[in-house]
């Protein structure tokens, strides 16, 4: 166990600036919760729906969402984007303590092969989801023209009264 101290610093500090970045990432935790509605889906959808209104951007968060305007090709490749990216993993994905599957994997006399596998593996998915990542801000880029440039301030978001959902990967395990 970690002193409190040193934990501190193993976790991201939360955005200060809002730019692009934390528009797409906002998107894809809207577009999770429409798939599996986890604990504070209510403010996730809010943060988004403020960041979507600060940029001038309607952005559907489902097939039925997506409807019959112009942009309604473009704004499908979004979200079947944000829904592969969601998709991407590995068979490790979910397991927070695997130590009797190693060691079930040792005794089989697979567990240094498979270790070297998930390496692979893993290295394989992160460039997937980076790449994902990549084609999101692309597409968002293209959706919202000069105004993808914009960057908001904490006072921004307070003036516009956007509610600020800390998401999930700036929490503490």
């Amino acid at each position: 166990m970690l002193p409190d101290r040193d934990y501190a610093s193993l976790v991201p500090n939360p955005p200060t600036s809002f730019g692009l970045t934390e528009l797409r990432d906002a998107y894809i935790d809207a577009v999770a919760d429409e798939v599996v509605h986890r604990p504070m889906a209510e403010e996730r959808r809010a943060y988004f729906v403020g960041l979507c209104g600060l940029f001038g951007l309607d952005l559907p968060t489902s097939r039925k969402a997506v409807g019959w305007s112009r942009a309604r090709y473009v704004h499908g490749l979004v979200l079947n984007a944000a829904k592969s990216l969601l998709r991407t993993g590995s068979p490790w994905d979910g397991y927070l303590e695997a130590g009797a599957l190693f060691k079930a994997l040792d005794d089989l006399g697979i567990g240094e092969a498979h270790r070297s596998m998930v390496v692979e593996l893993r290295t394989t998915v992160e460039a997937s989801r980076s790449k994902h990542r990549a084609l999101l801000d692309l597409l968002l880029t293209g959706l919202l023209g000069e105004r993808a440039q914009l960057v908001f301030t904490l006072a921004d978001l307070d003036a516009d009264g956007v509610e600020r959902a800390v998401p999930i990967r700036y929490l503490p395990d």
